[in-house]
């Protein structure tokens, strides 16, 4: 009789965490792709400072490093909680870019 081994299932699972991920990135960016020509047109109009674009660049440069602690989290054997951040930072990484930007226009 065969014993039941749980690793395909496990290697199954990181796989579609790792899709979910790359899923993830591409919304992020999609978005901070967006926020960098909505403040290059308000630094066009309104004459700002390229500082305007720290918020972008944060974004870009953090949200990797969210992933990467969440890929760390779902191989501890917290795979809810992973899945579940991976989601709040990219949550927190558009809105707060949206904020940005409606902050600037009302200026």
């Amino acid at each position: 009789m065969k014993k039941y081994d749980d690793t395909i299932t496990r290697k199954g699972l990181y796989l579609y965490f790792v899709l979910y991920q790359i899923f993830m990135l591409l919304v992020v960016y999609a978005t901070v792709y967006t926020s960098f020509i909505a403040t290059g047109f308000a630094v066009a109009k309104y004459d700002l400072t390229l500082m305007m674009y720290l918020p972008s660049l944060l974004g870009l440069a953090g949200y990797p490093a969210a992933l990467y602690k969440t890929r760390k989290l779902f191989l501890q054997e917290k795979r809810l909680r992973a899945v579940v951040w991976v989601m709040v930072w990219a949550w927190m990484v558009i809105i707060g870019l949206y904020w940005h930007l409606s902050h600037i226009t009302a200026l």
